[in-house]
């Protein structure tokens, strides 16, 4: 069964996506509710959903190499290559996938020696039989809202 968020949940969502440090004042004043109310839903999504509040950076601002990889893995090994590869540094964000590959990952190293050490990392585990690589050389685009979620919910 689907959590039961609502509009003003989603509307309140969306404004933090846009700005996390928005304070609950504006965020209340601009969706003509109370700011108790908007800090009582923000609580109860933070609860329900493990909000996040992150700080986000290009990592190439920083010199550092962004990549993404695709496996495909061997069905049995597939456990074992998500514990193997959670407990990476570098990556930071891994999913098991429908389509061509089993698990996606985005990584960053400190450079293409770094690189080249963890993709030697993760084609020694067992059960890895394919690893495609795509270094991002630049972000086009970036946006983390669902915005069009409170629009097309009314």
């Amino acid at each position: 069964m689907r959590p039961h968020i609502d509009q003003l949940d989603l509307m309140i969502l969306d404004l933090l996506q846009a700005d996390a440090r928005a304070p609950i004042v504006r965020i209340a004043k601009e969706l003509g509710v109370s700011d108790t109310t908007v800090r009582s839903r923000v609580d109860n999504l933070t609860r329900r959903f493990n909000l996040k509040f992150v700080v986000d950076v290009d990592p190439k601002d920083l010199g550092l190499v962004y990549a993404y990889l695709a496996l495909r893995v061997h069905g049995p090994a597939i456990a074992r290559a998500v514990e193997r590869m959670s407990a990476m540094a570098e990556i930071f964000w891994l999913g098991r996938t429908t389509g061509g590959y089993d698990l996606l990952a985005e990584m960053v190293c400190r450079d293409n020696d770094d690189l080249l050490r963890v993709l030697d990392d993760i084609r020694a585990i067992p059960g890895v039989t394919q690893l495609d690589t795509f270094t991002v050389l630049r972000v086009e685009k970036e946006d983390w809202r669902f915005s069009g979620l409170a629009r097309e919910s009314n």
